[in-house]
């Protein structure tokens, strides 16, 4: 366990100037503005390219009764939250035409055209879409116009030629000063524009849903206006039945629970997704009209009801819930068979092959997680695929994580032999290589990560204390669900001499420990080895290094300690004072 701290010890500042501090080692000027944000920190809608151009298109077209209007929604949450933002719109404004989306089945992305119908007046693409300039011009010649609303990378070099009035490319890349918008932000601002328009009342309830989409993309949240729609929008979450639902349960039927970032990122993101990855077409069309419409009725799928009318929010969660649990049996299952076939003596880096295909490709980003939680090393599954072209390569999920010597895995892979596409964060993303360059590939991967050490992690650390001597008003601000997220770093901490007396075993197979230590407790998961340990009678101090947390599930409003690494140490017994602070 290697660590060093950040900037310096927070343990010992008084609050405000420790959260000033920390806010400002992450990057934020003006902490008191990000913490409280305002409508103003908003950029008006039309600073985004072509904004007025999409409102006018879409204008026009509803000036004919009887045209048909189709959103092309995306395979991911932020994909169905843009989509849902505008159903939302249309269903509030569409003066009887015929609106109507279209959901992929798999992780397709963007306009596929065998799913647009010939008659089709307008297609609305959030969230993708960008870079598509030949399925632009093929429906463009059939009379369709289009509307992108997106923030991925794009090449803003497209000709439309006679065409150029009837698209436009909407998207927070192209000269806004607020690039971390994901789809759904960008959708948001689309929804404004069009309301400011027409003196149109905006639908609160769309910015629960860009907040919900800009957090479960993991879009940097430092930025004033991403801050203050996440800000507005949690207000809203809890007016919106089923993203409350799913919250609600996920802390045990709590009542009326304050929904918070992390909420959206731990539990409404994996909720979804689970079903937009496992779920079948008819389901994902419940969990798409659940974020649209939450409170109509629809026929229960459950076993023995199937004739009950119910809510069709609490239908999605039930199928929430279980895809979740089929999700977890399948990732175990990958996870089996990928360790029954991988080498012993695994160099610095797995990479898997799912030759047979029996991994499920939907899951292969989860599963190489959990791989790189177990082996310590860079995680690459592959398996064969082929594009409309007939071209052959590889194309999987690749899991790493920072050290030493190693700030950015997606770079460093993109300079490797044989790979023709890598895609995503720095240390999540997909990756295409040749099929014939696999063997070079690895070699050269090998080579490449030859110096780098995974077993040694170093945590760069905000707090040092003896267990006892924690600052319990700083780490209730470590804590904050609503302060911390990607791109403004959950602060670590380092406690050292934890005596392992008061301790619970948790868990079916008593793998996981819950360890008392006065006024907070250290939880540590999937610590079989030294749950066993304590179980023989040893006594042990404990040093680690993890998270302060907020129990909301069981001894609720408890501050916690949530290891990420630890180290045994000579045990010390404790005195009743060490328990009285």
């Amino acid at each position: 366990m290697k660590y060093q701290l950040r900037t310096k010890n927070y343990n010992n500042e008084t609050p405000e100037l420790a959260l000033n501090d920390l806010l400002c080692d992450r990057g934020i000027e003006d902490p008191v503005s990000w913490l409280y944000p305002k409508d103003e920190y908003e950029h008006s809608p039309f600073r985004l390219t072509d904004m007025k151009k999409a409102v006018d298109i879409l204008h026009s077209t509803l000036q004919n009764t009887e045209s048909n209007i189709l959103v092309v929604v995306d395979s991911d949450l932020d994909g169905y939250t843009s989509g849902a933002i505008i159903l939302s719109l249309l269903n509030q404004i569409s003066k009887g035409q015929d609106i109507d989306y279209v959901l992929h089945p798999g992780k397709e992305h963007g306009i596929e055209l065998r799913d647009i119908p010939e008659d089709t007046d307008l297609i609305i693409v959030p969230d993708a879409g960008s870079s598509q300039k030949q399925e632009h011009l093929k429906l463009l010649s059939k009379g369709t116009k289009i509307i992108i609303l997106d923030h991925h990378e794009v090449d803003n070099d497209f000709e439309y030629g006679e065409y150029i009035d009837d698209i436009a490319l909407v998207n927070s890349q192209l000269d806004y000063p607020n690039p971390a918008l994901s789809g759904a932000g960008v959708a948001l601002k689309f929804v404004q524009a069009y309301c400011q328009s027409f003196g149109i009342q905006l639908p609160k309830k769309v910015y629960a849903l860009a907040a919900c989409g800009i957090v479960a993309d993991v879009m940097d949240i430092s930025s004033l206006e991403n801050k203050q729609i996440i800000t507005e929008g949690i207000k809203y979450i809890a007016e919106h039945p089923f993203l409350m639902a799913l919250i609600t349960k996920a802390h045990f039927n709590q009542d009326n629970p304050s929904p918070s970032i992390k909420d959206i990122g731990w539990v409404i993101g994996p909720n979804i997704n689970s079903i937009i990855r496992l779920g079948t077409m008819p389901q994902k069309h419940a969990i798409f009209n659940a974020l649209v419409q939450p409170l109509s009725l629809t026929f229960s799928s459950k076993r023995g009801c199937e004739d009950e009318e119910v809510p069709l929010f609490e239908e999605a969660v039930r199928l929430c819930d279980n895809a979740k649990k089929r999700q977890t049996t399948a990732i175990n299952k990958s996870i089996k068979i990928i360790e029954g076939d991988m080498p012993r003596d695994v160099h610095n880096s797995v990479v898997y092959v799912d030759e047979d295909q029996d991994l499920s490709f939907e899951l292969s980003g989860l599963i190489a997680n959990k791989l790189l939680s177990s082996t310590n090393k860079p995680v690459i599954l592959l398996r064969e695929f082929k594009d409309s072209k007939g071209n052959v390569q590889y194309r999987g999920s690749v899991r790493g994580k920072p050290a030493e010597g190693l700030t950015n895995l997606k770079e460093t892979i993109k300079g490797i032999t044989g790979v023709e596409m890598a895609e995503g964060h720095a240390f999540a993303f997909g990756i295409g290589i040749d099929k014939d360059s696999l063997p070079a590939f690895k070699m050269h991967l090998d080579q490449t990560l030859d110096m780098i050490d995974f077993n040694v992690n170093l945590y760069m650390v905000d707090l040092i204390a003896e267990y006892k001597a924690v600052n319990k008003e700083i780490a209730q601000i470590m804590a904050d669900d609503n302060v911390w997220s990607h791109g403004v770093e959950k602060p670590l901490g380092v406690i050292h001499n934890i005596p392992l007396d008061k301790y619970e075993l948790m868990g079916t197979e008593g793998q996981h420990l819950k360890v008392d230590c006065g006024t907070y407790d250290t939880v540590l998961f999937n610590v079989p080895e030294l749950t066993a340990r304590l179980e023989r009678g040893e006594k042990h101090n404990l040093s680690v290094v993890g998270e302060f947390d907020i129990d909301k599930a069981y001894n609720i409003g408890r501050l916690q300690f949530m290891v990420k690494d630890y180290e045994l140490t000579e045990y010390t017994a404790p005195t009743i004072w060490d328990y009285a602070f």
